[in-house]
Protein backbone atom coordinates (compact mmCIF):
# COMPACT_ATOMS: atom_id res chain seq x y z
CA UNK A 1 0.00 0.00 0.00
CA UNK A 2 1.55 3.30 -1.06
CA UNK A 3 0.90 6.51 0.47
CA UNK A 4 -0.06 9.60 -1.54
CA UNK A 5 2.87 12.50 -1.88
CA UNK A 6 1.72 15.79 -0.16
CA UNK A 7 3.25 18.89 -1.25
CA UNK A 8 5.56 18.68 2.26
CA UNK A 9 6.35 14.97 1.30
CA UNK A 10 6.52 14.77 -2.72
CA UNK A 11 8.34 11.14 -2.47
CA UNK A 12 5.88 9.91 0.24
CA UNK A 13 8.76 9.13 2.84
CA UNK A 14 7.04 10.53 6.26
CA UNK A 15 4.12 7.63 5.77
CA UNK A 16 3.93 7.74 9.66
CA UNK A 17 2.65 11.57 9.40
CA UNK A 18 0.52 10.59 6.14
CA UNK A 19 -1.35 7.87 8.27
CA UNK A 20 -2.35 10.49 11.16
CA UNK A 21 -2.79 13.39 8.65
CA UNK A 22 -5.26 10.24 6.67
CA UNK A 23 -6.78 10.28 10.56
CA UNK A 24 -7.20 14.28 10.30
CA UNK A 25 -9.14 14.01 7.28
CA UNK A 26 -11.23 11.40 7.88
CA UNK A 27 -12.25 13.55 11.16
CA UNK A 28 -12.80 16.56 9.55
CA UNK A 29 -15.60 14.80 7.25
CA UNK A 30 -17.35 13.47 10.01
CA UNK A 31 -20.21 14.48 11.00
CA UNK A 32 -20.77 12.13 13.96
CA UNK A 33 -19.45 12.68 17.39
CA UNK A 34 -19.65 9.09 17.95
CA UNK A 35 -17.36 8.75 14.88
CA UNK A 36 -15.33 11.80 15.95
CA UNK A 37 -14.80 9.75 19.37
CA UNK A 38 -14.00 6.91 17.63
CA UNK A 39 -11.04 8.64 15.82
CA UNK A 40 -10.08 10.41 18.74
CA UNK A 41 -9.65 7.12 20.49
CA UNK A 42 -6.93 6.05 18.61
CA UNK A 43 -4.84 8.64 19.76
CA UNK A 44 -5.75 8.66 22.77
CA UNK A 45 -6.67 5.34 24.18
CA UNK A 46 -4.30 4.86 27.20
CA UNK A 47 -2.63 1.74 26.04
CA UNK A 48 -2.42 0.86 22.32
CA UNK A 49 -3.15 4.74 21.17
CA UNK A 50 -1.23 6.48 19.24
CA UNK A 51 -0.11 9.02 22.16
CA UNK A 52 1.14 5.68 23.99
CA UNK A 53 3.17 4.26 21.54
CA UNK A 54 4.49 7.59 20.95
CA UNK A 55 5.83 7.78 24.36
CA UNK A 56 7.17 4.41 23.82
CA UNK A 57 8.76 5.22 20.74
CA UNK A 58 10.94 8.16 22.65
CA UNK A 59 11.70 6.00 25.08
CA UNK A 60 13.46 3.79 22.75
CA UNK A 61 14.91 6.60 21.09
CA UNK A 62 15.94 7.72 24.64
CA UNK A 63 17.83 4.28 25.24
CA UNK A 64 19.23 3.93 21.78
CA UNK A 65 21.04 7.92 22.24
CA UNK A 66 22.43 6.49 26.24
CA UNK A 67 23.98 3.63 23.96
CA UNK A 68 26.43 5.85 22.81
CA UNK A 69 27.94 6.55 26.42
CA UNK A 70 29.05 10.06 25.20
CA UNK A 71 28.14 13.12 26.66
CA UNK A 72 25.53 14.74 24.59
CA UNK A 73 24.10 10.70 24.32
CA UNK A 74 23.35 11.49 27.52
CA UNK A 75 21.75 14.22 27.53
CA UNK A 76 19.67 13.35 24.30
CA UNK A 77 18.57 10.36 26.43
CA UNK A 78 17.35 12.92 28.90
CA UNK A 79 15.12 15.04 26.44
CA UNK A 80 13.74 12.26 24.95
CA UNK A 81 12.41 11.00 28.56
CA UNK A 82 10.87 14.53 29.33
CA UNK A 83 9.35 13.83 25.72
CA UNK A 84 7.65 10.41 26.20
CA UNK A 85 6.94 12.31 30.18
CA UNK A 86 5.56 15.04 27.84
CA UNK A 87 3.17 12.93 25.81
CA UNK A 88 2.05 10.50 28.62
CA UNK A 89 1.13 13.65 30.82
CA UNK A 90 -1.07 15.33 27.53
CA UNK A 91 -2.94 11.97 27.13
CA UNK A 92 -3.35 11.85 30.85
CA UNK A 93 -5.27 15.62 30.52
CA UNK A 94 -6.85 14.43 27.99
CA UNK A 95 -8.06 11.05 29.30
CA UNK A 96 -12.00 11.90 29.32
CA UNK A 97 -11.95 13.37 25.50
CA UNK A 98 -13.44 10.60 23.86
CA UNK A 99 -16.39 10.29 26.59
CA UNK A 100 -16.81 13.87 26.18
CA UNK A 101 -16.93 13.91 22.27
CA UNK A 102 -19.49 11.04 22.78
CA UNK A 103 -21.77 13.17 25.17
CA UNK A 104 -22.29 15.75 22.70
CA UNK A 105 -23.82 13.69 20.12
CA UNK A 106 -27.84 14.52 20.51
CA UNK A 107 -29.61 11.91 22.03
CA UNK A 108 -30.81 8.64 20.03
CA UNK A 109 -34.87 8.04 19.84
CA UNK A 110 -36.14 5.83 22.98
CA UNK A 111 -36.46 2.24 21.78
CA UNK A 112 -34.09 2.48 19.46
CA UNK A 113 -31.23 -0.82 19.62
CA UNK A 114 -28.66 -1.06 17.99
CA UNK A 115 -28.34 -4.34 15.38
CA UNK A 116 -25.49 -7.11 15.83
CA UNK A 117 -24.20 -5.33 12.38
CA UNK A 118 -23.48 -2.09 14.40
CA UNK A 119 -22.15 -3.52 17.45
CA UNK A 120 -19.80 -5.47 15.37
CA UNK A 121 -18.76 -2.27 13.74
CA UNK A 122 -18.25 -0.25 16.67
CA UNK A 123 -15.05 -2.90 17.36
CA UNK A 124 -13.82 -3.16 14.11
CA UNK A 125 -11.05 -0.72 13.62
CA UNK A 126 -12.41 2.82 11.69
CA UNK A 127 -8.68 3.58 10.96
CA UNK A 128 -6.74 3.17 8.45
CA UNK A 129 -8.97 1.82 5.68
CA UNK A 130 -7.93 3.05 2.06
CA UNK A 131 -10.74 1.51 0.21
CA UNK A 132 -13.78 3.29 -0.44
CA UNK A 133 -15.42 3.65 3.16
CA UNK A 134 -18.28 5.30 4.67
CA UNK A 135 -16.49 7.13 6.95
CA UNK A 136 -15.63 9.78 4.10
CA UNK A 137 -12.69 9.59 1.68
CA UNK A 138 -9.32 11.18 2.55
CA UNK A 139 -9.57 14.77 1.28
CA UNK A 140 -6.23 14.58 -0.24
CA UNK A 141 -5.66 17.74 1.58
CA UNK A 142 -1.40 18.36 1.73
CA UNK A 143 0.56 20.50 4.10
Amino acid sequence: MTQPCTSTDPTSHYVYGRIVLDLTDRLNATESFDKAAQFVDHILEPTDGLLERLAEFFEAAAEKAKESEADDGFDLHHDLQDAAATVRTLGEDLHVTVDRLKSLAPPQPKGRRHSTAEAVGRCSPVFPSRSGSSDGPSTGRSR
